[in-house]
């Protein structure tokens, strides 16, 4: 059958034989036997690539049953005539890139790479000499093996940077506007109605800069060496009570939103971006334990309700029992920017011992809470992020406003003993 056939001929029982012998192998030799095996791929790969050229050029598939030579590779290959149609033509063009295809059985290289650097040849200006596109190629062919995939497709968007880094500046900048172009018109987010769970489930599709401004902030929020929303001080954690990370992001996620500039957006009907939420007058002031309704039909427990009438972008619409509307304001439930910005400067941020969340990431929560008559004052007010917001809401901690400095202390579960945030400011005993 000719002498490449007949060298071919014993590869594949040899193979099969070797891998009938895996079991017997040390770890050593198992990375050994893939090194080899890759490099068998490798050659296999290039071989039946000049194979592919070669058949396309000779009309092999006359030979056979097939009606064209993309027929005849997607039967003996097991692939559609389309993906047999690229594989064809990628041989095909390796012809004409001597380079590239010298380099297809080096270590690291792949088909996919050739690919790449292929289509970058195919998108060259068609003004470049051939000298030009010569080095082009031999750059990239070159660079190929000793770099990742991403890495190479990176490269070769700035393919023309050998020869002209100015063009290829250019170049770059106008397919980057072409795409960030496309991906506005693509941009898209859907959200379902609660569950019986009362979780709702959503998903978004955005373009890549305002993905990394999302990723930012969620991992400024999740970081290793952040402390603010999981500190708990004096109490320690173990590692096995730590929430996995994409719960993590998750809460991080929820703090993104609860603090959104409610006034930095467009009127809805006449109000601003701003969630209303029915509500009574006892439950709000801790008489009852009736749950309250947003303006999307959620149902609010009456705890979660009187922790948020503390903050602003949540405007209670408190109702006596005949459900006729008591309040809908704000001016003495809410504190005001300049008691905020007092607060903020006494505070410093959180002032939950060992929280390091900034002012701007906090809600001014009532000392003596606003539902059982407490004022709306600075001397009445601390600064809490949103996760020790909850945690004095929901449990046995205790603030109280220390008469010597004005400055809040803090009192765990069953303890006499105060305890601050020494990270603004010292404790006075």
């Amino acid at each position: 059958m000719g002498v490449v056939v007949d060298r071919l001929a014993g590869g594949p029982a040899a193979i099969a034989a070797a891998r009938e012998g895996l079991a017997g192998l040390d770890a050593g030799e198992l990375v050994e036997a893939h090194r080899v095996g890759q490099e068998i791929l490798r050659e296999v790969q290039a071989f039946l690539l000049a194979v592919t050229a070669e058949g396309a050029r000779k009309k092999a598939h006359e030979q056979t049953s097939a009606p064209s030579m993309d027929a005849l590779i997607a039967e003996t290959s097991g692939i559609t005539r389309r993906d047999a149609a690229r594989q064809r033509q990628r041989a095909e063009r390796l012809e004409t890139a001597p380079v590239l295809a010298g380099q297809l059985t080096k270590p690291g290289m792949s088909t996919d790479k050739a690919q790449v650097v292929a289509r970058a040849m195919d998108d060259l200006p068609r003004d470049l000499s051939a000298a030009d596109r010569g080095i082009v190629e031999r750059d990239l062919a070159e660079a190929a093996p000793g770099m990742s995939l991403e890495q190479l497709r990176r490269k070769a968007r700035r393919a023309v940077e050998i020869v002209d880094k100015p063009r290829a500046d250019a170049i770059e900048d106008r397919a980057l506007t072409r795409q960030e172009e496309a991906a506005q018109r693509k941009v898209s987010f859907w959200m379902t109605r609660p569950d019986d769970a009362g979780m709702v489930k959503g998903g978004f599709e955005i373009d890549a800069f305002t993905g990394d401004m999302l990723r930012s902030v969620l991992e400024s929020k999740t970081s290793p060496r952040y402390r603010g929303a999981d500190a708990e001080v004096p109490e320690s954690t173990s590692v096995g009570d730590q929430p996995a990370y994409p719960e993590k992001l998750g809460r991080a996620f929820c703090d993104v939103l609860r603090h959104l500039p409610k006034d930095g957006y467009g009127n809805h009907g006449g109000v601003a971006a701003t969630l209303m939420v029915t509500v009574t007058e006892d439950a709000l002031r801790g008489r009852t334990d009736q749950a309250g309704v947003t303006d999307h039909g959620t149902h609010v427990s009456a705890g979660q309700l009187r922790m948020i009438a503390c903050g602003a972008g949540i405007i209670p619409a408190v109702m006596d029992g005949d459900s006729v509307p008591l309040d809908l304001g704000r001016s003495n439930r809410l504190h005001t920017e300049k008691q905020r910005r007092a607060l903020a400067l006494r505070d410093g941020g959180c002032a939950f011992p060992g929280c390091d969340r900034p002012p701007s990431w906090c809600e001014a929560h009532h000392v003596r809470p606003w539902s059982e008559g407490g004022p709306t004052s600075v001397d009445d007010g601390v600064l809490l992020c949103a996760h020790h917001h909850r945690k004095i809401h929901h449990s046995r901690w205790r603030v109280i406003i220390n008469p010597r400095d004005r400055l809040p202390d803090f009192y765990p579960p069953g303890s006499t003993t105060p305890i601050r945030n020494t990270r603004y400011r010292p404790l006075i005993a």
